[in-house]
C-alpha cells in the first residue's frame, strides 16, 4: 500500500494566528508613529517662537531697546516683526500647514506662536515680550525678554 502524499503548507489556524500577531505590531508601530509625528510638530512651534524672538530682539535693537508694542507696529524704515522674519513671510503653522504665525496676543490654539508686549516697569514704554507656542494639547514653551 502506498502513503498518500501530504500537500505542503500551513493550515488555516496557523495563518489566522500569523495575522493577529502582525494586526497587534501593526497597531504598535502606528501608535508611536503618532506619537512621534505629534512631538516634532510641537518642536517645530518651540523653532517658531525662538525664530519669533530673534526677531522681535532684532526690532527692539533697531528701535533703541523698544519692543514692539504689536506685530504692526514697524520701525522708522517700515519693517515690522513679520518682515524680520527669514524671508519677511509669516511663518508656517506646524498643525495646519498655514503661513499664519505669529499672531497677536497669547497663543491659544493648536500649532499657534503668539507675541505679547510687556511694560515691565509700568513706564508706558514696552521694554518686554511674552512669546507663547501651543502644541497639540497644551502651552509647550513661553519665552520672555531677559528683563
Amino acid at each position: 500500500m502506498k502513503r498518500s502524499k501530504r500537500a505542503a503548507g500551513f493550515t488555516i489556524i496557523e495563518l489566522m494566528i500569523v495575522c493577529v500577531i502582525l494586526g497587534i505590531l501593526a497597531t504598535l508601530v502606528i501608535s508611536c508613529y503618532l506619537n512621534l509625528q505629534s512631538r516634532s510638530k510641537e518642536a517645530s512651534v518651540k523653532a517658531n517662537c525662538r525664530t519669533v524672538q530673534l526677531a522681535a530682539e532684532d526690532f527692539a535693537v533697531q528701535n533703541d531697546g523698544v519692543y514692539a508694542a504689536s506685530l504692526a507696529d514697524a520701525l522708522a524704515g517700515g519693517a515690522t516683526i513679520v518682515d524680520l522674519l527669514p524671508g519677511g513671510v509669516p511663518l508656517q503653522n506646524p498643525f495646519t500647514r498655514a503661513p499664519s504665525e505669529p499672531i497677536d496676543g497669547a497663543a491659544a490654539a493648536v500649532g499657534e506662536t503668539g507675541y505679547a508686549a510687556v511694560d515691565v516697569d509700568g513706564d508706558g514704554v514696552f521694554d518686554g515680550y511674552a512669546i507663547t507656542g501651543f502644541g497639540y494639547e497644551d502651552l509647550v514653551l513661553t519665552l520672555t525678554s531677559g528683563q
